[in-house]
C-alpha cells in the first residue's frame, strides 16, 4: 500500500484512552489502536483484567497502561485523565465505551436504578469528555468516539434504560461535535449491532445468535475485531472531515425488514 495512504491511518505517537477496554468491543478497539501505533490506556473496574489486556498489547510490541476505575464514581473521569497524562504525557483519542447494560421494564423503573444507569452510561461520558477536552484540543488530532447501540433506533419491549440512554448519547454526540469542533476536536459515534462478545454469548443462546445472523443482509454477526476498522477511521487522520456522525456497524440489521437483525 502507498506510504501516504498508510500514514492516514497511522496512530504512532498518539495516546488513546478507551473505557471498558479489558474485554469485548473495547478490548478489540484498544488492541487495534495499539497495532496502529498508539499508546493505549486500558481501564475497567477490575485491575487484573486490565493488566491481562496490557500484557497482550505489550507482547505484540505495543505500549499500554492499566487503570482500574468504576465509571459510576464521581471522581473517575478526572482520575482517568490524570493517570493518562502521568503515564504518557498527552491525550489524543477518547473512546467512551464503558457501560452498564442494566435495564428495567416500565413497572420496575425506580429512582435509584434509573440514576445509576444514566449516571454510568451518560453522565460519566459527559464528565470524561470535559476532563479530556483541553488535552484533546492541544493534540492537533483530537478525536472522540462514543459507542452506542442499534437498540436505540427501535422499540425494545420492557427496556426503559439502555436504549433511551444510547439515543441520548447519540444526540449528545452531535451537540459535542458543534461545541468542540472549533477547538479542533472531532466527535463521532459508532452504533454496533450484535457482536460475538462474552457479554452477548452469555446473554443469548447459540440458536438465537444464528437466527440473528440469518436475519441480517450479510448473514452474520460480528467478530469484535470487525469494529477496529470503523473505529480506526474515526480516530485517525483518515476521518479528518468526519464529525457529528453516527456510523452504524451492524451487518445491515437496521435495514433488514425486522429492523433488528
Amino acid at each position: 500500500m502507498h506510504e501516504a495512504l498508510n500514514s492516514m491511518f497511522d496512530l504512532t505517537g498518539r495516546v488513546a484512552l478507551v473505557t471498558g477496554s479489558s474485554r469485548g468491543l473495547g478490548r478489540a478497539v484498544a488492541r487495534g489502536f495499539a497495532r496502529a501505533g498508539a499508546s493505549v490506556v486500558i481501564c475497567s473496574r477490575k485491575l487484573e483484567s486490565c493488566q491481562e489486556t496490557v500484557a497482550e498489547i505489550e507482547a505484540e510490541g505495543g505500549r499500554a497502561l492499566a487503570v482500574a476505575v468504576n465509571m459510576s464514581d464521581a471522581g473517575a473521569p478526572a482520575h482517568l485523565v490524570e493517570a493518562t497524562l502521568a503515564g504518557f504525557g498527552r491525550l489524543d483519542i477518547l473512546v467512551n465505551n464503558a457501560a452498564t447494560v442494566l435495564d428495567r421494564p416500565l413497572h420496575r423503573v425506580e429512582a435509584e436504578t434509573f440514576n445509576g444507569a444514566f449516571g454510568t452510561n451518560l453522565l460519566a461520558p459527559f464528565l470524561l469528555v470535559e476532563a479530556a477536552r483541553p488535552h484533546l484540543a492541544k493534540s492537533g488530532h483530537g478525536a472522540i468516539i462514543n459507542i452506542l447501540s442499534i437498540a436505540m433506533a427501535a422499540g425494545s419491549p420492557d427496556r426503559y434504560y439502555y436504549p433511551p440512554i444510547k439515543a441520548a448519547l447519540a444526540q449528545a454526540t452531535r451537540t459535542m461535535a458543534l461545541d468542540l469542533g472549533p477547538e479542533g476536536i472531532r466527535v463521532n459515534a459508532i452504533s454496533p449491532g450484535t457482536f460475538r462478545t462474552d457479554m452477548v454469548t452469555k446473554a443469548y443462546s447459540e440458536e438465537t445468535l444464528v437466527a440473528r445472523a440469518a436475519a441480517n443482509p450479510l448473514g452474520k454477526i460480528g467478530d469484535p475485531d470487525e469494529l477496529v476498522g470503523p473505529a480506526l477511521l474515526l480516530a485517525s487522520d483518515a476521518g479528518s472531515m468526519i464529525t457529528g456522525a453516527v456510523l452504524v456497524v451492524d451487518a445491515g440489521a437496521t435495514v433488514a425488514p425486522s429492523g433488528r437483525g
